[in-house]
């Protein structure tokens, strides 16, 4: 703030001391006399009395229009000072809100980052879900073939102790077996297209949730734009 007032004393500061220099007077010594009287308290009539107090001793003419033209300087120095330091507080102002939304911004991205949400949840429950499903189907089917293979044996054994007839029921079991085999096999296909299938689905949406989220980040970041484009709208009418 301090960098905001120094462009308007440094043209009042300039111009008195040519003001002192062409009336062949120290401007070392009188310009912080003159300055220390305008910065007072008073109101600008006791400010003249003691202007002139100091130009009687410097001047012999002029000396009323001489204070009118430090007081009328010295005026248009305080408003451009007050004019700079608006303008300075209006830009901080901006700049920390800039600052604060961009903060909350990324506490909520980290945020979600680090919470799954519902959707990821559900997905990763289903995901559980249809390995152990494929994983029981593949259990009972080599469970079914080892019991087949059993049945085969034992079948054998007959044919051989009984002849002919222990050979037919030897073939019926081998027909059963190939049967829960197959069984279980459209299972696992079966098992597998649904998976498929889910995962498809799965993916669609969430291509959809972030063409969504998408669409959400532009929103935000239009109302960001118009929020700001309304600060500066503000600062200007402030001005």
């Amino acid at each position: 703030m301090a960098e905001a007032a120094e462009g308007g004393g440094d043209k009042f500061d300039s111009w008195l001391r040519k003001q002192l220099i062409d009336l062949s007077t120290d401007d070392d010594v009188f310009t912080p006399y003159i300055k220390g009287i305008l910065e007072g308290d008073d109101n600008n009539d006791d400010k003249k009395e003691a202007l002139q107090a100091i130009l009687v001793e410097i001047m012999d003419n002029g000396i009323e229009d001489l204070c009118s033209n430090i007081l009328h300087h010295w005026s248009l120095r305080e408003l451009s000072t007050k004019k700079e330091n608006t303008q300075y507080k209006v830009a901080v102002e901006d700049k920390l809100v800039e600052i604060m939304e961009k903060q909350q911004q990324q506490k909520q991205q980290q945020k979600q980052q680090q919470q799954p949400t519902k959707q990821q949840q559900q997905q990763q429950q289903q995901q559980a879900n249809d390995r152990q499903i494929l994983k029981n189907a593949i259990l009972a089917q080599y469970g079914q073939v080892s019991d087949g293979d059993v049945t085969d044996s034992d079948d054998e054994g007959g044919a051989i102790g009984g002849g002919g007839g222990g050979g037919s029921g030897g073939g019926g079991g081998g027909g059963g077996g190939l049967g829960l085999r197959n069984t279980n096999a459209e299972d696992v296909a079966r098992a597998e297209r649904e998976k498929r299938e889910r995962d498809k689905e799965e993916s669609q949406r969430k291509k959809d949730k972030d063409k969504e989220d998408r669409a959400k980040q532009k929103s935000r970041d239009e109302d960001r734009k118009e929020k700001e484009k309304k600060r500066t709208q503000k600062g200007e009418r402030r001005r």
